[in-house]
């Protein structure tokens, strides 16, 4: 740039004058050099900041497939299930000692699986649950929610006077409906046809209560409380209240 200057300002003036001043043309031209740099640069550094800023921005933008995981297994589920029935039976079964937990037994091929547990009471009466965990096939063929309480279907449950045991459905604040119904002795002589001596029907004793709760995917959860292991002189122990935090509980369900 500075020998440009001089180069212009060395000029000798011819007869007649040029018209323009070379020191004003001089310092002209290398304003305009100088611009032309700086729009250079500026234009550089944008480049460079516009790159800068795609190579920033594009993997933050990139859509990230994630797969699906994989369904649980079903002796994973079983597992699962029975940690999780162990660790709520001793909030449910409040003063309870020496609790047993059988493991999920699949009946056949059925989507159906029952644990048993055994426990000894604060009383000291050994006691015995089992927990049903059924899928849709089995809960509509076996445990239908329609007709579950009609007497047709309960031969273990006719009281006094041939009136029903007790039988009757609830539905939970979320919405889940829960039968509970009450069983009474049977007759050993012909099964299914509950007894008294002398009338042909029973006592009204009972022996067994049992809740069962349907799920919205169709499957159901069913606790019977056996009462005294080895014998029905004492009954059952478990409260609507238990019995319906164990059916209603949304971490078993057959998968």
């Amino acid at each position: 740039m500075d020998e440009l200057e001089n180069r212009l300002r060395g000029i000798e003036l011819a007869e007649p004058p040029l018209g323009f001043d070379p020191d004003e043309v001089a310092g002209t031209a290398a304003k305009k050099v100088r611009n032309r740099r700086a729009v250079a640069g500026t234009g550089a550094v944008t480049l460079a900041v516009i790159a800068a800023a795609v190579a920033f921005v594009a993997p933050r933008e990139r859509t990230v497939e994630v797969a699906p995981a994989a369904p649980p297994s079903r002796a994973e589920q079983k597992a699962r299930d029975l940690r999780h029935l162990k660790d709520v039976l001793p909030g449910i079964l409040v003063g309870a000692q020496d609790i047993s937990v059988r493991d999920f037994v699949q009946v056949n091929d059925w989507d159906l699986m029952t644990s048993e547990i055994e426990y000894t009471d604060a009383t000291g009466i050994k006691r015995q649950l089992n927990l049903t965990i059924s899928g849709p096939v089995t809960t509509k063929e076996g445990y239908p929610r329609q007709g579950y309480c009609d007497p047709g279907r309960r031969g273990d449950a006719i009281g006094p006077d041939r009136k029903p045991m007790r039988c009757e459905e609830l539905v939970t604040p979320s919405g889940i409906p829960v039968a509970i119904s009450e069983t009474t002795p049977k007759n050993p002589d012909q099964v299914g046809e509950p007894v008294v001596t002398g009338q042909g029907f029973s006592t009204g004793k009972v022996i067994g209560r049992q809740a069962i709760a349907w799920q919205p995917d169709g499957g159901s959860v069913n606790v019977g409380d056996l009462g005294d292991v080895g014998s029905s002189d004492s009954g059952p122990s478990l409260t609507d209240e238990q019995l319906v935090k164990l059916v209603t509980d949304p971490a078993f369900t057959f998968r």
